[in-house]
């Protein structure tokens, strides 16, 4: 017996180590939900250590649960986005299964739980600490006052609850006093009065976002005495204007991001006003609001540390432009896109001081010329991102200064003049993660080749409509860019199975777009859908030759798939159904696809249960049964009916 406590103790020990390395195998493979069930599913020791060590979980079918309350026991973070018929018995037995464990909560897609559920839910989860109830207008202070018992929320979204009014969020105020983060997004009816309720009673707000609501300046005194308050959000917030807040008296010191994009009301002294004493701003962000004079910019001068600026859609003075490079900071994010005013003559002025800029966005910026971008790309050697969709004056000898800013990761010319010795140079970008290369008539294979044969950590690929690329140019890319997630080679008719058979090899594809590309077939598809298991996102619109083997194919093989675009395919009754039993499948466009009958769409509508939105021609509507209809939005799924014409060809 002396003899074998020794072992005993070691036997122990090592059961721990292993146990340890295991938990950490499992974190490593918290991204990939395949790998990590295939672990579970090795042995009986594997299964048991999984489901003690899960914490997070995204259950795929309702139906499910009741088998994870079993299995899981520790489940901290629950995203519920993908069940829309959560109710309020689901609510019930959750918060009774995972009561001392749940601290964090997403049921921003369920639409069937009311304040019976949110009550059971916060008086058995005593440490939730974050909440995202959005998406409800339906919601009332009923619902406020449930949620409100959750007396040690940190995190709460109620964005678009739009029956709460100021009476609910008075009682989150003074229940819910160690609230951090709050949104009220389009919470319509929170006046000035809720609002400031929010202020006065939970002073560790950190993020406030009243966008869309009906408050003035009355309640922004309450807020800017806020201590902690770091982010604070007021976007078309229509009745603050400059007259009233001229008269504010506080100020907020701690403030690094003030949003007030699409309030028209609100110049440089409204501006000035709010920030006053807000020595630690980092992020303004103006879109759709103020003209950009040299007033404005004077107000900017005494923030040293603001590192983003966010101009788009507003009208800009020549003056004021040339004013922002003479700001006290230097900027790492400045957005000029769609902003009227922007030249060759202001725009060099403009980032020229700013050597530490780091993304840079002058999308729609018509006016600009190949002058611009090669100031741009002589000063601002640290960009990580260049966005100049539809520069359309910038000539193709402006593209080959690009290739300056070799720490570039993220490129978008949609629609512009760049050829393929413009694609040579940006090749010297190694970096490049993102590029968007849509409605570029200038390029063909021989660009694609260059970017294939550098830029091999490439994860999004744009392409749609550049009418000159074949199945060379994309074999070259797959071959060359193995981690690509995002593909878009829409309308490219020259495009056939041979693109889709080696972009294959790119088993990380996420979402693939081959609308309207006619040559595609099933066999295509097939090799897709068999080897790129986290496929999501699909468009298949206007493949003419698709048809019930390609669905069949991706019932099989595409569990993962989450949302689809099938309108104009030859596709049946029978290829439709077999789509049902994809666990995961949210949302279908589904328009003159002749093969289908009202009754294979009635059965698909009934088998899958996952559905959240569907977009259906009109002349289904009254076709399919009432009750079948009826069910399908108390389950939480939207039904939109649209009298769409037929479209022999097109954009679309």
């Amino acid at each position: 017996m002396e003899n074998q406590q020794p072992a005993n103790k070691t036997t122990n020990l090592l059961n721990h180590l292993v146990k340890e390395l295991l938990y950490a195998i499992l974190d490593h493979l918290d991204e990939d939900p395949f790998a990590r069930k295939s672990l579970s599913q090795s042995c009986k020791s594997f299964h048991a250590l999984e489901a003690t060590h899960r914490t997070n979980l995204k259950p795929r079918r309702l139906e499910f649960l009741p088998r994870t309350l079993h299995r899981y026991r520790s489940i901290s973070h629950l995203d519920l986005t993908l069940c829309p018929c959560v109710d309020d018995n689901t609510l019930k037995s959750l918060s009774l299964a995972w009561n001392s464990s749940l601290r964090s909560i997403d049921l921003s897609k369920s639409r069937l739980f009311s304040h019976v559920g949110l009550s059971a839910l916060a008086m058995n989860c005593t440490c939730l600490v974050e909440a995202d109830l959005s998406n409800r207008p339906d919601l009332t202070d009923v619902a406020a006052k449930a949620i409100a018992e959750a007396v040690n929320l940190e995190r709460l979204c109620l964005g678009r609850c739009k029956g709460i009014t100021d009476l609910g969020i008075g009682c989150i105020a003074v229940r819910c006093s160690k609230l951090r983060h709050v949104g009220l997004r389009w919470c319509i009816r929170v006046t000035d009065f809720g609002a400031g309720l929010i202020a006065i009673k939970c002073k560790e707000i950190r993020s406030l976002d009243l966008s869309y609501l009906p408050i003035t300046e009355k309640c922004l005194n309450h807020i800017l005495q806020l201590e902690h308050l770091e982010d604070l959000i007021l976007e078309h917030c229509l009745g603050i204007e400059d007259h009233g807040l001229a008269t504010l008296q506080a100020s907020c010191k701690s403030m690094k991001m003030l949003n007030l994009s699409k309030c028209q009301n609100i110049g440089h002294i409204g501006i000035a006003s709010l920030t006053s004493g807000s020595q630690n701003l980092e992020k303004l962000i103006l879109s759709s609001s103020v003209i950009v004079t040299t007033d404005l910019a004077k107000c900017l001068q005494s923030f040293s540390r603001l590192q983003s600026v966010k101009l788009d859609s507003c009208l800009g003075t020549k003056s004021g432009l040339k004013a922002i490079g003479n700001l006290g900071a230097s900027l790492k994010e400045l957005n000029l896109s769609k902003c009227v005013g922007v030249t060759d003559e202001n725009l060099p002025f403009l980032v020229q001081p700013h050597k530490d800029l780091e993304k840079l966005d002058i999308t729609c910026c018509h006016t600009i010329t190949h002058a611009s971008i090669s100031s741009l790309t002589n000063s601002c050697l640290r960009l990580t991102s260049l966005r100049m969709e539809s520069c359309s004056l910038v000539s193709r000898e402006g593209f080959l200064f690009i290739g300056r800013c070799q720490l570039l990761e993220e490129l978008d010319v949609t629609d512009t003049e760049i050829d393929d010795q413009g694609l040579q140079s940006i090749s010297r970008c190694t970096k490049l993660s993102s590029l968007k290369l849509g409605i570029c008539s200038m390029i063909t294979d021989n660009g694609l080749k260059h970017i294939a044969s550098s830029c091999s950590k490439l994860k999004q690929l744009d392409l749609y409509r550049s009418s000159r690329i074949t199945d060379e140019g994309i074999v070259a890319i797959a071959l060359g860019c193995p981690s690509l997630e995002v593909v878009n080679i829409a309308y490219n008719s020259n495009t056939t199975d041979t693109s889709l058979e080696f972009l294959s090899e790119c088993q990380k594809l996420r979402t693939l777009e081959i609308r309207g590309c006619p040559r595609i077939s099933p066999k295509g598809l097939s090799n897709i859908v068999a080897r790129c298991r986290y496929l999501e996102m699909l468009d298949i619109k206007k493949c003419h030759k698709i048809n019930d083997t390609g669905m069949i194919q991706l019932a099989q093989h595409s569990q993962n798939l989450k949302h689809i675009k099938l309108s104009y395919c030859s596709v049946t009754d029978v290829g439709l159904i077999a789509l049902a039993s994809i666990s995961c499948l949210q949302h279908i466009s589904i328009f003159h696809v002749e093969g289908l009958t009202s009754n294979g769409l009635a059965a698909f509508l009934l088998a899958c249960q996952t559905l959240t939105k569907v977009k259906l021609h009109a002349c289904f509507e009254s076709l399919i049964p009432q009750q079948i209809l009826k069910y399908m939005e108390a389950r939480g799924c939207a039904l939109v009916w649209r009298d769409k014409t037929f479209e022999a060809s097109g954009w679309d």
